[in-house]
């Protein structure tokens, strides 16, 4: 399936991407920049590999790292990134 990016899925992936590079290096940030690359693949080629939301059934949430998630909805044609979340904020009710 065809994979497409919100606006809120690209500037809450760059600041994440910022944060990693000033805080942990260059290197790192690249890290996790691979790990988002193949888990969007693994998304677009099974898109129910991961839970649906507790809170709506619409949303599913995949697992980058433990202090990452990706929020993404499903539709007959193709697949919306929503938004990057880090996980240790308060969880939202989406």
């Amino acid at each position: 399936m065809k994979v497409i990016w919100s606006e809120n899925a690209e500037i809450s992936f760059d600041k994440i991407v910022l944060y990693i590079e000033a805080k942990y290096g260059v290197v790192s940030a690249e890290k996790f920049i691979r790990k988002v690359d193949s888990v969007i693949h693994s998304i677009s080629k099974q898109p129910y590999i991961y839970k649906s939301s507790n809170f709506n059934n619409q949303h599913r949430k995949a697992t980058i790292t433990k202090q990452c998630s990706l929020i993404y909805e499903i539709n007959k044609e193709n697949i919306l990134l929503s938004y990057f979340w880090d996980n240790r904020q308060e969880p939202l009710i989406f």
